[in-house]
């Protein structure tokens, strides 16, 4: 699927590797700075389940159109209509029809500053409501940095759980 400048597909099995990579990189550059978001992911101990959520095809790879092939993702992220247990555990157990649950949303460091995150969220609302959802969820860290993202783009922070922010965007139909 073709989104401005951006190739937007489902990621594939061999793709796995390049997304547990990229979160890597990204949870290695927020702990740099001082930030523990995602410094679970550095233990390696969420390789699997994560190769197996892209395996089930929950997690999507972008990439800019004038990339090479083959080349590691741009940036990635996942959309689940059900909910995992991260999910239940900060929102409830909750009946999810016309819901999509977002998570892991990241950008390549080499790609950071370019605009892609606000490109793939526009992408990300534009395809759930395509698909027939109503809302899409989500959850971040408490930072100023991030809340001040998502709220840049209509997302609405409903309530704070064990620190992270629970956000939520409407269609408007």
């Amino acid at each position: 699927m073709y989104y401005h400048d951006l190739i937007i597909e489902k990621a594939t099995t061999a793709d796995g590797p390049g997304i547990v990579e990229l979160l890597k990189s990204r949870a290695a550059d927020l702990k740099s700075k001082g930030s523990m978001q995602w410094s679970f992911l550095l233990t390696g101990q969420e390789d699997r389940e994560i190769l197996a959520l892209v395996s089930k095809g929950l997690f999507y790879k972008a990439a800019l159109e004038s990339g090479i092939q083959n080349q590691p993702p741009s940036a990635t992220f996942m959309l689940s209509n059900t909910q995992e247990e991260w999910d239940i555990h900060l929102w409830g157990q909750e009946y999810t029809r016309g819901t999509v649950y977002l998570h892991k949303l990241a950008v390549a460091l080499d790609h950071k500053g370019e605009g892609l995150g606000d490109r793939l969220v526009d992408w990300i609302k534009q395809h759930a409501e395509e698909q027939g959802y109503t809302k899409i969820r989500l959850d971040c860290v408490a930072s100023a940095q991030l809340r001040s993202f998502y709220d840049k783009h209509g997302f609405i922070l409903l309530k704070i759980v064990d620190d992270h922010c629970l956000y939520e965007w409407t269609t408007k139909r």
